[in-house]
């Protein structure tokens, strides 16, 4: 699945971090991915874009698939 990634799809970052909810492709060619930072009881909605080189499929830790 590397680099073709779809909507509703998850992700994290090669380097490691939360996982991630890929939302949308931008024309840019970047992912827009949505997740959640947590403090204490509070969640935190976040979300970015990515280059598809950054990525790999969550349940993929070692980015091989």
């Amino acid at each position: 699945m590397a680099n073709g990634f779809r909507t509703g799809d998850v992700v994290r970052l090669k380097s490691g971090g939360p996982k991630m909810t890929v939302n949308d492709a931008a024309a840019s060619g970047l992912y827009l991915c949505n997740w959640f930072n947590r403090d204490g009881d509070v969640w935190t909605p976040q979300h970015a874009g990515f280059k598809p080189d950054q990525l790999v499929a969550a349940d993929d830790p070692d980015g091989t698939a």
